[in-house]
């Protein structure tokens, strides 16, 4: 097979697969009203046929087998009501011929549009239905750049342009049958110097389509990373003043994106034109040789007026057509970028990967005992494993520390415990029963974790503690009482003049870190957890404010089970059990924390 025809197959094929499960229907519906828009276009240049050859010659028309067949139609009238009722039956053609065509562009802007929110929904949920392991292995800009950007560039630039170049096709085919029908010869002529001159130019400038398409995909995608990069790390770029290095790096993407949104209007209207000019000499050629083989010229007007008037509609589509295959061939790397995310899925699916539900899901009741028994963690692209063998029983109820320097695995042993990664080896045991991906939901329904950087979104105070639940179904007894528990209810209620109501910023940069701290075990006790997990939550704070959120989870201790893991004793300071994973010493109790000081 050619290799354009390979191309345009696997487009069509890409497509497919993307727009099958928004709705055959819909998409049948569209491929139908472009095939009748190419039937009315037929309809609008053939009604002015009669009226042209009555201005001609009315008695001729009057005599002819189809004037004989028209007439019929017609009440007996004058020459003058004849060429009247002529005029408005090709005006009324015309407007049906227009007014489908605009009802037709309509229905496939609508299904375009419509099916990019769709899909920008369902790649963003697929997205979040994937294990935490997903986005250690992608940068956040290539996925926002996929949800945003690309999905949009796809249905504009690709699925649209596809979806208007078979209504050109069918309209250029049924024009081309008109002519034919007329003068076959020249409609034979103008199908195969049409053709062959876009087919060539197609040809000529393929290598450069294909420069467009793999340098437009590499400088969206930088652009994307870098303007996050600068934005997200504003702080230390401000300090380190690096701010001219990120806009260097944005330029130079964003002059790639420049010049090559330059060269796609005259990649796609160049031929235009060289076109107009040789199909306005190929109309005045056939005009002479018909009246050097001496047809008469109320002969000629007619079928002059015709072949105007198809090539008036003909060459825009024709020309439309080429464009629109040069813009989906030029940019069909966002077709190819938003189709791998939904070809993994489907390949997930055959494998037996479960994605991830994300529902609400109904805690697990459990009573006895967590336990890891001989878990192994390995990254993937790494040989070490993060953990090695590691067995531990964790008890309902108690407080459990973990210390050790970086590296020692605190970190992938929290993430293990909220189900965030699946052992490489061993099995995590929730009242003796494993773990497995369909359990994870329901398991960390039942988890409130505090990390070392706690994530607030540019909201309330309410909202950020009761993340995700809807405004309606937020509990406000809940709220202070949850605030009180992690000393901070006094400053929400008597320092912020809004209360619950006042707005943090991005991150949360209107507040300190200790109050961000506490927000973030407020949030976590919300949903009253049986689990409370806290990862370095104290490591960034002065001692002073570790102090008070030390104060906070010693009233906690007992009534819940609690995993602390930190590189500082004095945040394990009301744990029952000590671990230090760099050596796998334990100690019973806090009594005992001197031996691990010693060391």
């Amino acid at each position: 097979m050619p290799r354009f025809l390979h191309n345009v197959s696997d487009l069509i094929r890409r497509v497919l697969f993307l727009a099958r499960p928004y709705g055959r229907k819909k998409l049948a519906l569209v491929f139908f009203l472009s095939l009748a828009q190419g039937i009315f276009q037929v309809i609008g240049v053939t009604s002015i046929f009669p009226f042209l050859a009555i201005a001609a010659d009315p008695e001729r028309i009057r005599h002819s087998q189809f004037g004989l067949r028209f007439l019929a139609l017609l009440p007996p009238m004058g020459n003058r009501a004849l060429l009247i009722t002529a005029g408005v039956i090709a005006i009324v053609g015309l407007l049906l011929s227009n007014g489908f065509n605009l009802l037709a562009e309509y229905a496939r802007a609508r299904y375009a549009n419509n099916f990019a929110h769709w899909l920008r929904v369902r790649l963003l949920r697929r997205m979040a239905s994937q294990p935490y392991g997903y986005f250690l292995q992608r940068n956040s800009g290539d996925l926002l750049r996929k949800v945003m950007n690309d999905v949009g560039t796809y249905t504009s630039g690709v699925l649209l342009p596809l979806l208007d170049s078979i209504a050109r096709a069918v309209i250029a085919a049924l024009l081309l049958a008109t002519l034919f029908f007329v003068q076959p010869v020249i409609a034979v002529s103008a199908a195969l110097g049409f053709g062959s001159f876009y087919v060539i130019v197609f040809r000529l400038l393929a290598r450069k389509r294909r420069e467009v398409n793999e340098r437009s995909q590499r400088a969206f995608g930088g652009s994307y990373r870098d303007a996050q990069q600068m934005l997200g790390g504003i702080k230390p770029i401000k300090v380190h003043r690096a701010e001219e290095h990120f806009l260097g790096r944005f330029a130079g993407h964003s002059a790639v994106v420049a010049q090559m949104s330059n060269q796609m209007p005259i990649i796609a209207n160049s031929t235009r034109y060289l076109i107009e000019p040789l199909a306005f000499g190929g109309l005045v050629l056939a005009v002479v040789v018909l009246a050097v083989q001496g047809r008469d010229f109320s002969d000629i007007l007619p079928n002059l007026g015709v072949m105007a008037v198809a090539g008036y509609r003909l060459l825009p589509n024709l020309q439309l057509l080429y464009s629109q295959v040069t813009q989906f061939t030029s940019i069909r790397y966002s077709l190819d970028e938003v189709f791998e995310e939904f070809a993994a899925a489907e390949h997930d699916k055959e494998s037996g990967n479960v994605e991830i539900s994300l529902g609400k899901s109904c805690p697990i009741e459990w009573r006895d005992a967590i336990t890891l028994d001989e878990v192994s963690f390995i990254y993937p692209g790494t040989d070490r494993p993060a953990l090695d063998r590691f067995s531990l029983t964790i008890q309902k109820n108690m407080s459990i520390g973990f210390i050790g320097p970086t590296g020692s695995g605190k970190s992938t042993l929290i993430d293990l415990l909220l189900g965030l990664h699946r052992p490489t080896s061993g099995r995590v045991l929730i009242e003796g029963k494993p773990l497995t991906p369909e359990l994870v939901p329901s398991w960390q329904a039942t988890i409130g974790y505090v990390p070392q950087e706690i994530f607030l979104i540019d909201d309330t105070i309410a909202r950020n503690i009761a993340l995700g639940v809807p405004d309606d179904e937020i509990d406000n007894a809940r709220l202070q009482e949850v605030c009180a528990m992690a000393q901070i209810l006094d400053f929400i209620e008597i320092e912020l003049r809004d209360g619950f109501q006042t707005t943090v910023g991005e991150r949360g940069v209107r507040l300190s870190g200790g109050e961000r701290q506490r927000l973030g075990l407020a949030r976590a006790l919300y949903h009253r957890p049986s689990l409370l997990i806290l990862d370095e939550a104290t490591s960034a704070l002065d001692v002073a404010t570790e102090a008070k959120l030390l104060e906070a989870l010693r009233s906690l201790a007992g009534k819940l089970t609690m995993v602390v893991a930190a590189h500082r004793l004095s945040a394990l300071a009301n744990c029952d059990q000590l671990i230090d994973l760099s050596k796998m010493r334990v100690a019973a109790n806090v009594s005992r924390r001197h031996d691990f000081v010693e060391r």
